[in-house]
Protein backbone atom coordinates (compact mmCIF):
# COMPACT_ATOMS: atom_id res chain seq x y z
CA UNK A 1 0.00 0.00 0.00
CA UNK A 2 2.59 2.71 0.99
CA UNK A 3 4.67 2.01 -2.57
CA UNK A 4 1.22 2.60 -4.05
CA UNK A 5 0.38 6.10 -2.71
CA UNK A 6 4.51 6.59 -3.41
CA UNK A 7 3.97 5.99 -7.21
CA UNK A 8 0.75 8.17 -7.07
CA UNK A 9 2.74 10.86 -5.54
CA UNK A 10 5.40 10.91 -8.13
CA UNK A 11 2.75 10.99 -10.84
CA UNK A 12 1.54 14.31 -9.68
CA UNK A 13 4.15 15.53 -8.81
CA UNK A 14 5.45 15.00 -12.54
CA UNK A 15 2.27 16.56 -13.52
CA UNK A 16 2.81 19.52 -11.95
CA UNK A 17 6.28 20.29 -12.84
CA UNK A 18 5.25 20.31 -15.74
CA UNK A 19 2.80 23.38 -15.44
CA UNK A 20 -0.06 21.14 -16.26
CA UNK A 21 -3.16 21.03 -13.73
CA UNK A 22 -4.40 17.29 -13.42
CA UNK A 23 -7.46 18.05 -15.45
CA UNK A 24 -5.55 19.67 -18.57
CA UNK A 25 -3.38 15.97 -18.33
CA UNK A 26 -6.62 14.01 -18.38
CA UNK A 27 -8.21 16.38 -20.80
CA UNK A 28 -5.05 15.23 -23.13
CA UNK A 29 -5.85 11.56 -22.69
CA UNK A 30 -9.06 12.07 -24.73
CA UNK A 31 -9.32 9.78 -28.03
CA UNK A 32 -8.46 11.88 -31.02
CA UNK A 33 -11.65 12.42 -33.75
CA UNK A 34 -11.44 10.24 -36.53
CA UNK A 35 -11.39 10.86 -39.95
CA UNK A 36 -14.22 9.93 -42.56
CA UNK A 37 -11.85 7.28 -43.96
CA UNK A 38 -10.96 5.76 -40.39
CA UNK A 39 -15.23 5.67 -39.58
CA UNK A 40 -15.69 3.46 -42.47
CA UNK A 41 -15.36 0.47 -40.80
CA UNK A 42 -18.12 1.15 -38.37
CA UNK A 43 -20.00 2.95 -40.53
CA UNK A 44 -20.16 2.15 -43.80
CA UNK A 45 -21.47 4.71 -46.64
CA UNK A 46 -23.44 4.33 -49.85
CA UNK A 47 -21.55 4.08 -53.23
CA UNK A 48 -22.96 7.56 -53.75
CA UNK A 49 -20.77 10.54 -54.67
CA UNK A 50 -20.65 13.90 -52.72
CA UNK A 51 -23.94 15.75 -53.77
CA UNK A 52 -23.29 19.40 -51.62
CA UNK A 53 -20.22 20.63 -52.63
CA UNK A 54 -19.97 23.31 -50.32
CA UNK A 55 -21.93 25.77 -48.35
CA UNK A 56 -24.32 27.95 -50.82
CA UNK A 57 -26.65 29.83 -48.20
CA UNK A 58 -25.15 32.28 -45.44
CA UNK A 59 -22.28 30.86 -42.95
CA UNK A 60 -21.45 31.73 -39.37
CA UNK A 61 -18.14 29.59 -37.59
CA UNK A 62 -19.40 28.24 -34.18
CA UNK A 63 -17.65 26.03 -31.48
CA UNK A 64 -18.52 22.64 -30.62
CA UNK A 65 -20.08 22.62 -27.12
CA UNK A 66 -21.16 18.75 -27.32
CA UNK A 67 -23.28 16.40 -29.29
CA UNK A 68 -26.63 15.89 -27.78
CA UNK A 69 -27.40 13.60 -30.51
CA UNK A 70 -27.39 12.00 -33.66
CA UNK A 71 -29.09 15.10 -35.09
CA UNK A 72 -28.38 17.94 -32.34
CA UNK A 73 -25.79 19.86 -31.41
CA UNK A 74 -24.94 22.15 -28.24
CA UNK A 75 -22.61 25.12 -29.41
CA UNK A 76 -21.05 28.22 -28.79
CA UNK A 77 -21.52 31.20 -30.85
CA UNK A 78 -18.43 34.31 -31.01
CA UNK A 79 -20.96 36.14 -28.71
CA UNK A 80 -20.74 33.67 -25.73
CA UNK A 81 -24.03 32.44 -26.04
CA UNK A 82 -24.75 28.90 -26.11
CA UNK A 83 -27.83 27.49 -28.57
CA UNK A 84 -29.15 24.17 -29.44
CA UNK A 85 -28.51 23.35 -33.33
CA UNK A 86 -31.28 21.05 -35.11
CA UNK A 87 -29.68 19.25 -38.32
CA UNK A 88 -31.80 20.47 -41.35
CA UNK A 89 -33.94 17.63 -43.27
CA UNK A 90 -32.99 14.76 -41.63
CA UNK A 91 -33.97 13.05 -38.55
CA UNK A 92 -31.86 10.50 -36.67
CA UNK A 93 -33.33 7.40 -34.31
CA UNK A 94 -34.37 8.44 -30.63
CA UNK A 95 -31.48 8.54 -27.49
CA UNK A 96 -33.15 10.09 -24.59
CA UNK A 97 -36.69 10.79 -25.52
CA UNK A 98 -38.70 11.88 -22.02
CA UNK A 99 -41.64 9.18 -23.63
CA UNK A 100 -39.79 7.11 -26.46
CA UNK A 101 -36.68 4.10 -26.00
CA UNK A 102 -33.53 4.39 -27.04
CA UNK A 103 -34.50 3.42 -30.87
CA UNK A 104 -31.83 1.18 -32.96
CA UNK A 105 -29.13 3.23 -34.35
CA UNK A 106 -29.84 5.88 -31.99
CA UNK A 107 -26.39 5.48 -30.20
CA UNK A 108 -24.48 4.40 -33.67
CA UNK A 109 -25.71 7.99 -35.16
CA UNK A 110 -24.55 9.91 -32.08
CA UNK A 111 -21.45 7.72 -31.57
CA UNK A 112 -20.52 8.71 -35.44
CA UNK A 113 -20.75 12.70 -35.01
CA UNK A 114 -18.94 12.26 -31.42
CA UNK A 115 -16.06 10.37 -33.24
CA UNK A 116 -15.74 12.34 -35.60
CA UNK A 117 -16.42 16.19 -35.04
CA UNK A 118 -13.92 16.84 -32.24
CA UNK A 119 -15.52 19.07 -28.72
CA UNK A 120 -14.14 22.58 -28.73
CA UNK A 121 -13.65 22.87 -32.36
CA UNK A 122 -15.20 24.91 -34.95
CA UNK A 123 -17.56 24.09 -37.22
CA UNK A 124 -19.75 25.86 -39.70
CA UNK A 125 -23.34 26.59 -39.93
CA UNK A 126 -24.77 27.06 -43.15
CA UNK A 127 -28.57 28.17 -43.06
CA UNK A 128 -30.94 27.99 -45.61
CA UNK A 129 -34.45 30.30 -45.28
CA UNK A 130 -35.77 30.09 -41.66
CA UNK A 131 -33.54 29.95 -38.97
CA UNK A 132 -35.74 28.19 -36.43
CA UNK A 133 -38.05 25.46 -35.21
CA UNK A 134 -40.99 25.61 -33.38
CA UNK A 135 -39.34 25.06 -29.97
CA UNK A 136 -36.43 27.86 -31.10
CA UNK A 137 -33.66 25.39 -32.02
CA UNK A 138 -31.55 26.85 -34.68
CA UNK A 139 -31.69 25.55 -38.06
CA UNK A 140 -28.73 24.01 -39.93
CA UNK A 141 -26.55 22.63 -42.36
CA UNK A 142 -23.48 21.46 -39.98
CA UNK A 143 -20.08 21.24 -42.11
CA UNK A 144 -16.42 20.18 -40.87
CA UNK A 145 -13.58 19.76 -43.31
CA UNK A 146 -15.59 21.04 -45.78
CA UNK A 147 -17.84 17.93 -45.45
CA UNK A 148 -22.01 18.43 -44.33
CA UNK A 149 -22.53 16.01 -41.62
CA UNK A 150 -26.72 16.23 -42.84
CA UNK A 151 -24.78 14.48 -45.88
CA UNK A 152 -22.81 11.72 -44.30
CA UNK A 153 -25.37 10.72 -42.10
CA UNK A 154 -27.81 9.78 -44.77
CA UNK A 155 -25.07 8.53 -46.67
CA UNK A 156 -24.42 5.49 -43.66
CA UNK A 157 -27.73 5.28 -43.16
CA UNK A 158 -28.24 6.84 -39.78
CA UNK A 159 -30.71 9.09 -40.82
CA UNK A 160 -33.61 9.62 -42.80
CA UNK A 161 -34.84 13.12 -44.86
CA UNK A 162 -37.73 14.18 -42.67
CA UNK A 163 -39.26 17.76 -42.00
CA UNK A 164 -39.55 19.13 -45.27
CA UNK A 165 -41.22 22.36 -44.61
CA UNK A 166 -40.95 25.24 -47.28
CA UNK A 167 -38.82 27.23 -47.59
CA UNK A 168 -35.95 25.18 -45.93
CA UNK A 169 -35.83 23.01 -48.82
CA UNK A 170 -32.44 23.88 -50.77
CA UNK A 171 -30.93 20.65 -50.34
CA UNK A 172 -33.63 18.34 -50.22
CA UNK A 173 -33.32 16.94 -53.54
CA UNK A 174 -29.65 16.13 -53.15
CA UNK A 175 -30.24 14.29 -49.56
CA UNK A 176 -32.85 12.31 -51.58
CA UNK A 177 -30.37 11.09 -53.82
CA UNK A 178 -28.11 9.97 -50.77
CA UNK A 179 -30.64 8.19 -48.92
CA UNK A 180 -31.93 6.11 -51.76
CA UNK A 181 -28.29 4.48 -52.39
CA UNK A 182 -28.31 4.15 -48.28
CA UNK A 183 -31.49 2.32 -48.85
CA UNK A 184 -30.82 0.71 -51.76
CA UNK A 185 -27.91 -0.68 -49.81
CA UNK A 186 -29.73 -1.81 -46.70
CA UNK A 187 -27.54 0.28 -44.54
CA UNK A 188 -28.07 1.21 -40.47
CA UNK A 189 -31.51 2.06 -40.41
CA UNK A 190 -32.12 0.83 -43.50
CA UNK A 191 -31.47 -2.81 -42.61
CA UNK A 192 -34.73 -3.57 -40.17
CA UNK A 193 -38.17 -3.84 -42.80
CA UNK A 194 -40.45 -1.16 -42.17
CA UNK A 195 -38.45 0.37 -39.08
CA UNK A 196 -38.37 3.71 -40.80
CA UNK A 197 -42.08 5.48 -40.87
CA UNK A 198 -43.14 8.48 -42.25
CA UNK A 199 -43.16 9.58 -38.54
CA UNK A 200 -40.10 9.07 -37.43
CA UNK A 201 -39.15 4.76 -36.39
CA UNK A 202 -40.79 1.99 -35.22
CA UNK A 203 -38.94 0.51 -32.20
CA UNK A 204 -40.65 -2.54 -32.53
CA UNK A 205 -39.40 -3.39 -36.15
CA UNK A 206 -36.70 -6.83 -35.72
CA UNK A 207 -36.88 -8.27 -38.92
CA UNK A 208 -34.04 -8.03 -41.28
CA UNK A 209 -34.43 -5.97 -44.64
CA UNK A 210 -34.25 -8.04 -47.75
CA UNK A 211 -32.57 -6.45 -51.01
CA UNK A 212 -35.69 -5.21 -53.66
CA UNK A 213 -35.33 -7.04 -56.74
CA UNK A 214 -34.03 -4.96 -59.74
CA UNK A 215 -36.52 -4.89 -62.97
CA UNK A 216 -36.56 -3.59 -66.15
CA UNK A 217 -39.82 -1.91 -65.89
CA UNK A 218 -40.11 1.68 -66.27
CA UNK A 219 -40.82 2.66 -62.25
CA UNK A 220 -42.10 5.95 -62.70
CA UNK A 221 -44.81 6.16 -59.93
CA UNK A 222 -43.18 8.62 -57.18
CA UNK A 223 -44.22 7.63 -53.69
CA UNK A 224 -44.63 10.83 -51.58
CA UNK A 225 -44.87 11.02 -47.45
CA UNK A 226 -46.40 14.28 -46.35
CA UNK A 227 -45.55 15.94 -43.05
CA UNK A 228 -48.51 14.32 -41.45
CA UNK A 229 -47.29 11.15 -42.64
CA UNK A 230 -49.87 10.26 -45.36
CA UNK A 231 -48.08 7.65 -47.83
CA UNK A 232 -49.55 9.40 -51.86
CA UNK A 233 -48.44 7.95 -54.75
CA UNK A 234 -48.32 10.11 -58.05
CA UNK A 235 -48.91 9.13 -61.56
CA UNK A 236 -47.14 11.16 -64.72
CA UNK A 237 -49.49 13.55 -65.67
CA UNK A 238 -50.54 14.14 -62.40
CA UNK A 239 -51.07 17.59 -60.86
CA UNK A 240 -48.14 17.63 -59.19
CA UNK A 241 -46.23 15.12 -60.13
CA UNK A 242 -43.43 16.87 -61.95
CA UNK A 243 -42.61 18.83 -58.05
CA UNK A 244 -42.95 16.01 -56.02
CA UNK A 245 -39.91 14.44 -54.32
CA UNK A 246 -40.26 10.71 -54.62
CA UNK A 247 -39.26 8.53 -51.35
CA UNK A 248 -40.28 5.60 -53.28
CA UNK A 249 -40.18 4.88 -56.95
CA UNK A 250 -43.31 2.16 -58.00
CA UNK A 251 -43.70 0.25 -61.47
CA UNK A 252 -47.02 0.19 -60.94
CA UNK A 253 -50.46 1.24 -59.44
CA UNK A 254 -50.93 -1.86 -57.65
CA UNK A 255 -47.08 -2.03 -56.08
CA UNK A 256 -47.54 1.34 -54.46
CA UNK A 257 -51.32 0.07 -52.92
CA UNK A 258 -49.59 -2.41 -51.72
CA UNK A 259 -46.98 -0.86 -49.68
CA UNK A 260 -49.87 1.27 -48.41
CA UNK A 261 -49.78 4.18 -50.76
CA UNK A 262 -53.22 5.48 -51.97
CA UNK A 263 -53.30 7.68 -54.76
CA UNK A 264 -53.46 11.33 -55.71
CA UNK A 265 -56.76 13.33 -56.22
CA UNK A 266 -55.53 15.31 -58.87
Amino acid sequence: MKKRWQWLFVFLATIVLSGCSVDDWFAGQVDPPESLVELEADYPSADVGKQVARPIGKTETVTLDRVVDGDTLKVEFESGATESIRLLLVDTPETSHPTLPVQPYGEEAKSFVERWLPEGDTITLEYDVGRYDRYQRTLAYVWYDGVMLNEELLRRGLARVAYIYAPNTQHVDAFRTVERSAKEALLGIWSLEDYVTGNGFDHEATTPATPKPKTDRDCDIKGNINRDGEKIYHVPGGASYERTNAEEMFCSEDEAEAAGFRKAAR
